[in-house]
């Protein structure tokens, strides 16, 4: 085979329509590779490049470039889970690195970051290794040997490289894909269904309900959430299919009056059950009798459980979620569930309902995205690790990020300044405090 070298290949920026022509059929096609998450970008100011790479006139690779300049006048380049190419081919890859510092330095930046969308090693659900199915440590090595400093396996919360992920390839129906999840999980989606909670579809009019209850979830919880701005950007710039900022509802008013209806009937059909075994004796309308009575006392605990909520509530917003829909895949990027309708399961119909959206629109994977707390039940996030197992799937290791000095005198300072700013945070922390007088 003849050697691939940077001066073979022909760098050039792209159209939107040729970048996403390229992005969205690439194996390793990624939603922030992506022309709706770039054009997202652009109108919030930020720098964004779309970049080709050609050989004989074909493009072998592709990404979306994003520079930020902090206050004191440093530049970072990043491509982020990009660029998307055929890593299987060193020459390429080294001829593609090569190309992508030589841009970086044209645009005055003292780094190059990129994250491929490739699993480091392939794991099972429990997050156990199998290197015999996939296995791309050489990959770290050799970009190693190319410039770059890879930055860890640790969780990443900004550039997610740790995910839960099923695939749906397969799946024939809504039955075969519930089948699929766990006793557990089943139950809390029929629960969920019968009782009446139903999903929509944020817009531009109903952003301030879907944002108060992701930001109440989001502080109750103690995750990250984007300002309200951010998601106004989203529905105003990228599709309807490609940002979905779904909430779970429920109507009290209904929900009460539904519940009460089930427990008058119950309450009927068991006072026949009693008649009939006063009568008879029978054992078998004693066991039907138990049941019965064991679905009352379910109503009654119900219905106690929504006394705090007044039919003067109405409909409430109980969980709400934002995914993306997107190439191979539809994305849970962030959301939850308010805690005052956690008995809803708001957040497994959120789930459960963008799985079956995925399955009609013919998305091969649903992936459940930043998952933590994988190696045991004392770890933060394992709870939430272990929800996302219900629904069946497998834990999703990437090779993380990597980063490469492209003007190392400026990369180097601009690193012992972090440092020294660092020190001085954990020092202060450290200082007793000035007492008043």
């Amino acid at each position: 085979m003849t050697a691939i070298s940077a001066a073979d290949l022909e760098f050039a920026m792209l159209s939107d329509a040729k970048f996403e022509q390229f992005a969205l059929k690439h194996p390793q096609n990624s939603f922030l590779q992506s022309l709706d998450f770039a054009r997202f970008q652009r109108a919030r100011g930020q720098q964004v490049e779309l970049f080709g790479v050609r050989r004989d006139g074909e493009l072998v690779a592709a990404g979306k470039l994003n520079y930020t300049t902090t206050r004191l006048g440093y530049t970072v380049c990043e491509c982020a889970k990009g660029p998307l190419m055929d890593y299987t081919d060193p020459g390429l890859v080294r001829a593609v690195v090569e190309l992508l510092r030589k841009r970086a330095a044209e645009r005055k930046a003292a780094e190059l970051r990129i994250s491929p969308n490739l699993r480091y090693i392939a794991r099972d659900a429990d997050g156990a290794e199998h290197p015999d199915v996939e296995d791309n440590r050489p990959l770290v090595a050799q970009l190693g040997g190319l410039g770059f400093q890879h930055q860890g396996l640790d969780m990443n919360f900004v550039n997610v490289n740790w995910m839960f992920i099923k695939s749906l390839e397969g799946i024939q129906d809504a039955e075969e894909l519930i089948m699929g999840t766990s006793y557990r999980t089943r139950k809390a989606i029929r629960k969920a269904e019968k009782n009446g909670v139903f999903l929509e579809q944020a817009t531009l009019e109903t952003l301030d309900e879907f944002y108060g209850a992701l930001s109440r979830a989001g502080d109750e919880k103690g995750f990250v959430y984007r300002e309200r701005a951010y998601y106004e950007q989203l529905l105003r710039t990228t599709s309807a299919e490609f940002t979905k900022l779904m909430m779970a509802k429920i109507d009290i008013p209904a929900y009460r009056k539904s519940i009460t209806e089930r427990l008058a009937a119950e309450s009927e059909t068991a006072a026949g059950l009693r008649r009939e075994v006063e009568e008879t004796g029978s054992k078998k309308k004693a066991n039907r009798l138990k049941v019965v009575q064991d679905l009352m006392d379910s109503y009654e605990r119900s219905l106690k459980d929504i006394e705090r909520f007044p039919d003067s509530v109405g409909v409430a917003t109980v969980a709400a979620i934002h995914f993306v829909c997107y190439g191979d895949e539809v994305v849970c990027v962030i959301g939850g569930t308010v805690q005052d309708y956690i008995y809803f399961n708001g957040a497994t119909s959120l789930y459960w309902g963008m799985m079956l959206h995925a399955l009609e629109k013919g998305y091969p994977r649903y992936n459940f995205y930043g998952t933590f707390g994988i190696s045991g039940q004392d770890e933060e996030g394992h709870g939430g690790y272990e929800f996302k197992k219900g629904f069946g799937g497998e834990v999703f290791q990437l090779v993380g990020d990597f980063v490469m000095p492209v003007r190392p005198a400026v990369f180097r300072a601009n690193k012992l300044a972090r440092a020294a700013a660092g020190a001085a945070r954990f020092l202060l922390g450290k200082l007793p405090l000035r007492r008043s007088a």
